[in-house]
């Protein structure tokens, strides 16, 4: 394993309004998977923006020792980016839309084995029985994963997604953070993912990166850093971390400790 990430004092602000300041974390290595973690609203799709190179701002973003905006669009080292919204509007279908993912920066001649990869990428994510069927006919669990497969086919060394199962079952969420954790390691990168599930940064993140109001209130191991104290400051809530029969470790929310939404008077 290798240092491949490394981000520095990166801000970002959007009109008068200061979302990302000092973000500081790395380096991430090779073969890692780092979540993000924090409330809405704590800046963590805009840091994958500027992780991506997608967002100017202050502070260095590097890869492999080099600033992000400084590698060409399609190189291995510019971070593919999944972002959350996902529009497919298109009368594509899903082959022909991660087939021309896999073209991008490159000529427009396909080879066998071009298409072989495809195949193999839609049977890998579990969506091969989508093959002939049109973009905008997907439901957004399926669009999800058509985007997760248009980003690995081209084989980046940085992945990064936002809320990557925001949309998928229970079955889909967990087979899709498996692969992302078996394909980090065969593949040699580092996936970084935006995630509110914290059992899952728990089961499936080496790394964990906690953004509190535009800054990084802890970053490490994740047994070490989501501790009762954080989750309260952090979420609001009294919360504790228990380890199952299996010995894998798992949040119960035992309460809310912010006040009650106030709902108006009552007339009865």
């Amino acid at each position: 394993m290798t240092d491949l990430i490394n981000v520095s004092a990166v801000s970002a602000t959007f009109g008068a309004r200061v979302v990302l300041q000092g973000i500081t974390f790395g380096p991430l290595r090779t073969g890692s998977v780092t979540a993000l973690l924090g409330s809405n609203a704590a800046g963590k799709s805009t840091l994958l923006r500027r992780m991506a190179g997608d967002l100017h701002g202050g502070g260095t973003v590097e890869i492999a020792g080099q600033a992000v905006e400084t590698w060409p669009a399609h190189h291995r080292n510019r971070p593919a980016h999944v972002p959350q919204d996902i529009s497919m509007g298109s009368s594509l279908r899903v082959f022909e839309a991660v087939l021309l993912a896999s073209k991008q920066g490159s000529g427009w001649s396909v080879e066998d084995e071009e298409m072989d990869a495809v195949t193999r990428m839609l049977q890998t994510l579990g969506i091969n029985a989508l093959a002939d069927r049109e973009l905008e006919a997907l439901s957004g669990g399926q669009r999800q994963l058509v985007s997760i497969a248009q980003a690995l086919i081209r084989e980046p060394r940085v992945l990064l997604l936002d809320e990557p199962t925001s949309a998928l079952d229970l079955q889909n969420q967990f087979e899709v953070f498996g692969l992302l954790r078996q394909l980090a390691g065969e593949r040699s990168m580092s996936v970084v993912m935006a995630i509110h599930d914290i059992n899952h940064a728990l089961r499936f993140a080496d790394h964990v990166v906690v953004i509190h109001e535009g800054r990084v209130n802890a970053s490490g191991p994740p047994l070490h850093v989501l501790t009762p104290a954080l989750l309260k400051k952090v979420y609001g809530v009294k919360a504790r971390l228990e380890f199952c029969s299996q010995g894998s470790p798992f949040l119960i929310v035992d309460r809310s400790i912010r006040k009650p939404l106030n709902t108006g008077p009552r007339n009865d």
